[in-house]
């Protein structure tokens, strides 16, 4: 009995063992599935962002070319079609979104902070393109104030960050699903042992328990016939587990839908699988076990690497993997990668190689159009700015090697090309650049590059030329062929360009300044009169510097405050009286002393520093009058006019800031005059109405300056709300024995009485001019003659000066002398 427990103790071990393995076998399983999926998802994840962060790029190129035609004259709301185009658009980056959070893992807090940020700049988009063309202000003021800051925080901080959590994630997914399969197959290795052992001991058992069993025959033969039987159970169901373990192998490998490869070192015969062969179009029967088969097919510029590859794979245990081309059966070539691992003899020799290849062809043609989008412009086909950087590098460090060595840079930007994206709409006008990228290429010689740097700006790169003359030649040609129409929907559109010419010489540093210097020299193409062209000199580069000097102490004055103010009176004509003043801004500049505006207005305007500086003028003009007012009190009071630039106009604060003024300061409204520009005005009649109608409702004045340069008339005047009218000094200046200009001043003054408007004249210098406006029935003047303009002090001690006029009850507007 105590042998018969042995046995049976030695049984259990076994199946004790055998269980033991078979548990650490289906455990190790389904951990590599799960790594796998892991990894899988990580993949997933990451195409998905991949495809959300290109989508938010395009949509962000998308809103800044909409956003570059705010404000421009005939500007329309948006149409629907790409009112439709935008929100499908967000939609799909919505949606994409959800799928990545939807993936197993996706919901982490990165993709949370990502989902919250994406919701509010979605929404600041859609409020910008309902607001596109109805309320240029608004919708600037949505992408500047609100989406550009959160497209920046989206593209530069939250998708790098999700990309390396991803990244991250990944490859941690990678390392849990190679600690896993090591950890199996130690703990499997191990169980085989113990298993080993504990046979080992069992058979022990076994041999002791037959021998006391020979001393019965009869017992011997029955259990021999009993140990017979299990062995025939035992055999059949291996073979049952061996067949089920070929099949498994066959269906593992129709699965993986890779072909396999088994090459006999020693025979010289190379096994290709099914799959294999039907990879390059072949039957399983058209191809011999020869290696000759496989390296005959591969692309002969691949073939090296691969047998290279093949000869260094020894027997370290690591694995052999090469991309090559081969041969498809229809004579193209297919990507394919080949992975393997040798199996080698007691003696470190290798005998086999065996392995798999995978078809590629896909994966690397994504993998092309990603470089090639990735260096060119999505719409055109022509290089980007990053190519076109790095092909000037390429030409400018050649001429640093060869002092012969010639080249030019034309940077174009096409003449009102706004006006066909207003007039067709956007999608007309791109079909417009990419005719007018064609055209360029065939106007260029071969080996030379052509780019376009966004919008409606290009570039050419003209390499290895002869002399300068060359340049200028095909500049020439390029103008002759953009002269020519284009079509587009059908009819036939002119487009002129403004082109600038920089040579590179040795002298460069950067390709940026070669650019920079092109750049430059096209704007003075622009500047003097546009479809021409210019040759960048060194006095076009001393005036970029002196503007961006001009620039940065402009800059520097805001922060440190060193405007001032100075006061020109505003006359009436009919009795003397100064019934007010003009608030003009001048620049305390340390080196060149007082600043006139016509010097640093136009800077202050393209460069956006002209809405801080405006904000100030209108503090503390406002602040200075009512000051004034309390002093010195009048009946009418003193008034003060403000000038608005046409950046400030587009504020969609504007009211508020000045309803916050007046409050701040006391200033009573009526008091206030605000002047307009009358080309300010006429740019955007629909906006300027509702803007200047907000404006009256404060009680306060509006005026037109400058009246008569805008090419309008009294006419379309009428339907804003403005009552007073400022002649221009060029008519007034034009005024004079000959009468050239008198005729039109009076006109423009009978018509502005007979619409119940004031008219004030610019400009009177001299007796003469004074002698005639007054006898027109103008209401006001201003200029040198009547009073130069005044700083703060001064317009003091004049106050203290004027005597209010005699026989007045209470103080009125001050007199002052005409002589």
């Amino acid at each position: 009995m105590a042998m018969h427990r042995r046995l049976y103790g030695g049984l259990l071990a076994i199946l004790i063992f055998f269980s033991l393995n078979l548990g650490v076998h289906v455990w190790g399983d389904r951990a590599r599935a799960r790594s796998l999926a892991g990894l899988r998802n990580g993949i997933d994840r990451q195409l998905l962002i991949a495809s959300i962060k290109r989508h938010l790029r395009e949509t962000s190129r998308e809103m800044a070319l909409l956003a570059g035609v705010l404000g421009a004259p005939g500007s329309s709301p948006m149409s629907q079609e790409v009112r439709t185009e935008l929100a499908a658009r967000l939609d799909q980056i919505s949606a994409e979104v959800a799928k990545v959070r939807a993936i197993s893992g996706g919901a982490s807090p990165t993709a949370e902070r990502f989902t919250a940020a994406w919701r509010d700049l979605g929404a600041s988009w859609r409020r910008a393109g309902a607001s596109f063309g109805v309320d240029d202000g608004r919708a600037i003021a949505e992408l500047s104030t609100r989406a550009d800051p959160l497209g920046r925080q989206l593209l530069n901080q939250l998708l790098p960050q999700w990309e390396e959590e991803e990244r991250q994630r990944v490859r941690q997914a990678g390392l849990d699903m190679r600690r896993v399969s090591s950890l199996t197959d130690e703990v499997e290795l191990l169980c085989f042992i113990l298993s080993t052992l504990v046979a080992t001991l069992v058979a022990v058992y076994v041999s002791r328990f037959l021998v006391d069993l020979n001393r019965s025959l009869e017992g011997r033969v029955h259990e021999r016939t009993r140990e017979l039987e299990d062995e025939v159970e035992e055999r059949r169901r291996v073979e049952k587990a061996l067949r089920a373990s070929e099949e498994r192998y066959a269906l593992a490998a129709q699965g993986a839908n890779d072909g396999l490869w088994d090459w006999d070192l020693e025979h010289n015969e190379l096994y290709l699988s099914p799959r294999w062969k039907e990879m390059l179009g072949y039957g399983e029967a058209e191809l011999s076990s020869s290696p000759h088969e496989w390296f005959e097919r591969v692309y002969p510029d691949d073939l090296p690497k691969l047998q290279e590859a093949l000869g260094a794979h020894t027997c370290s245990g690591s694995h052999f993997e090469n991309e090559h081309r081969m041969r498809h059966g229809d004579g193209t070539y297919r990507w394919m990668l080949s992975r393997g691992i040798a199996l080698c003899a007691p003696d470190g020799r290798a005998t086999r190689i065996a392995g798999s290849q995978t078809d590629i062809t896909e994966r690397k043609r994504a993998e092309d159009r990603l470089l090639h989008d990735a260096f060119h412009d999505a719409l055109t086909g022509l290089a980007n700015r990053a190519l076109f950087l790095d092909r000037l590098g390429l030409s400018l460090a050649r001429a640093k090697r060869h002092q012969g060595f010639q080249f030019a840079v034309l940077y174009l930007d096409l003449d009102r090309f706004k006006l066909i994206n207003d007039s067709l709409g956007h999608l007309r006008g791109d079909e417009a650049l990419v005719a007018i990228a064609r055209n360029l290429e065939t106007c260029v010689r071969p080996g030379d590059t052509v780019a376009r740097l966004g919008g409606d700006e290009f570039a050419v790169l003209l390499d290895d030329l002869r002399s300068e003359i060359d340049a200028e030649g095909l500049t020439r040609r390029i103008e002759e062929r953009l002269a020519a129409p284009v079509q587009v929907d059908g009819q036939e559109v002119y487009i002129n360009a403004s082109i600038g010419i920089a040579f590179g010489t040795a002298g460069y540093e950067r390709p940026e300044e070669l650019l920079r210097d092109a750049d430059a020299a096209m704007y003075r193409a622009k500047a003097l009169g546009r479809n021409r062209h210019e040759v960048f000199n060194e006095t076009l580069h001393l005036e970029a510097l002196d503007r961006l000097r001009l620039e940065t102490d402009l800059r520097r004055a805001i922060q440190e405050g060193s405007f001032g103010l100075h006061y020109q009176p505003i006359v009436s004509l009919a009795d003397g009286r100064v019934t007010g003043f003009e608030a003009l801004v001048r620049w305390r500049h340390p080196a060149w002393g007082l600043v006139p505006p016509s010097q640093f207005i136009q800077v202050a305007e393209e460069t956006g520093l002209i809405l801080p500086i405006g904000r100030w003028v209108l503090s503390e003009a406002c602040q200075q009058t009512q000051r004034w007012q309390r002093e010195h009190p009048s009946d009418p009071p003193l008034t003060i006019n403000v000038n608005l630039s046409r950046r400030q106009l587009l504020q969609a604060d504007l009211v508020e800031q000045i309803r916050r003024t007046l409050e701040t300061t006391g200033l009573p409204p009526e008091t206030l005059q605000l002047e307009i520009t009358e080309s300010a005005i006429l740019e955007n009649p629909e906006k300027a109405v509702e803007l200047l109608r907000h404006l009256k409702s404060l009680d306060i004045e509006l005026c037109v300056d400058d009246f008569g340069t805008g090419y309008s008339s009294l006419s379309s005047l009428q339907e804003f709300p403005v009552s007073v009218l400022k002649i221009d000094r060029s008519f007034i200046r034009g005024m004079g024995p000959e009468g050239k200009r008198d005729e039109i001043v009076r006109a423009v003054v009978g018509l502005a009485h007979s619409l119940h408007m004031r008219v004030v004249a610019e400009g009177v210098e001299t007796e003469g001019q004074l002698e005639r406006v007054r006898a027109m029935g103008c209401d006001y003047g201003q200029g040198y003659l009547l009073c130069h303009a005044l700083d703060g002090e001064e317009v003091e001690r004049f106050l203290d000066r004027a005597v209010p006029p005699s026989g007045s009850a209470r103080p009125s507007a001050r007199a002052v002398s005409l002589s």
